[in-house]
């Protein structure tokens, strides 16, 4: 006998999908054959791209790349396993280039120990948009704490600032402490924050962000 392949929640959910498609009259057959087949070869072409330009980027720093003996087998599977798959679903070149970054610090740094920041950290990153990801890193930049109300992205409305830095918080990334509070009816705080990365931030930063 072999063992059947469990089906992940990704999995079955894109059978409900699927199946629903093609319960649409006339056009549900090809409607799910066309998106289905077309999003299997962008996760595989993603996913392969992904090794093609790790392979020689490891190339260059294998001087400082641990021992695979010294990683827990268990959880560096799992890290792995989980890393598979948020490449292969994010359609962003910027992103797939931060999770180059986790992945060659993880074979720079083995998970031992340390599970739970490290999926803590693989977790975030997927979810993270890339308004986040600039926003961290040009606060990391700043010399000093910086008000929100001064951060300025061209073409973006600063209540999106306001909204990335709220989950730059809730995520640990970021502190905040409130400068002038107005009172008022056209009064907003929100802005008057002023921010500065966190300790943990700044291991988020290193590991995902920077090479």
């Amino acid at each position: 006998m072999t063992d059947t392949p469990k089906l992940t929640s990704s999995d079955k959910r894109d059978l409900v999908i699927q199946a629903g498609m093609q319960l649409v009259p006339y056009v549900g057959g090809s409607l799910s054959s066309l998106y289905f087949g077309a999003k299997q070869e962008k996760r595989f072409k993603r996913l392969e791209s992904f090794y093609q330009e790790i392979a020689s980027e490891i190339e260059k720093m294998k001087d400082s790349i641990s021992s695979v003996d010294k990683q827990d087998p268990i959880a560096f599977e799992a890290i792995i396993e989980s890393l598979h798959e948020k490449v292969e679903a994010e359609p962003t070149l910027e992103k797939r280039e931060f999770f180059k970054n986790y992945f060659k610090n993880t074979l720079k740094f083995p998970v031992a120990g340390n599970f739970d920041e490290r999926k803590y950290f693989l977790d975030a990153l997927s979810e993270m948009t890339r308004l986040e990801c600039e926003l961290l890193a040009f606060i990391d930049s700043q010399l000093s704490s910086i008000q929100v109300g001064n951060i300025q992205k061209p073409g973006t409305d600063k209540y999106a600032v306001v909204g990335a830095i709220g989950r730059l918080k809730s995520r640990g990334f970021l502190t905040a402490t409130q400068g002038s509070f107005a009172v008022g009816g056209g009064a907003d705080n929100s802005l008057q924050e002023i921010v500065s990365v966190s300790s943990f931030g700044k291991s988020f930063i290193a590991f995902c962000l920077h090479a």
